[in-house]
């Protein structure tokens, strides 16, 4: 179990690095981020991610429910929204805001996930 969990905090990892990488493609408007490979490589990550996220929750605790956990999945929810703003929005300002949320987002999740308790 605790491979799986290493498995996961890996795939967290490299899914952030991704995206940051993706955006910085984004914001220097680099043809490179056409490239196919750079558009299917977040959704094989992400479904491998949530694959090892559903594993390690049925796990470990079932289906009891906790409220650090439902905010987590919220959090989860918000970074993909907000992923998806960053990446399809043409406005400058927007896309800054949508990417500024998908960070703090994604901290979030870290805090959560870490300290398994909610953030106030």
């Amino acid at each position: 179990m605790q491979a799986l969990k290493h498995i996961h905090m890996t795939l967290a990892i490299i899914t952030i690095l991704g995206f940051l990488f993706r955006c910085a493609l984004l914001f220097k408007q680099s043809p490179m981020l056409q490239k196919k490979w750079l558009k299917i490589t977040p959704h094989i990550i992400d479904t491998l991610l949530l694959a090892s996220g559903i594993t390690l929750w049925v796990t470990w605790y079932g289906a009891v429910s906790m409220p650090w956990l439902n905010f987590k999945v919220l959090m989860i929810i918000a970074y993909i929204v907000f992923g998806i703003i960053t990446f399809k929005t043409q406005t400058k300002a927007l896309r800054g805001i949508a990417f500024t949320l998908a960070i703090g987002s994604f901290a979030t999740i870290l805090y959560i996930a870490r300290t398994k308790t909610l953030p106030w």
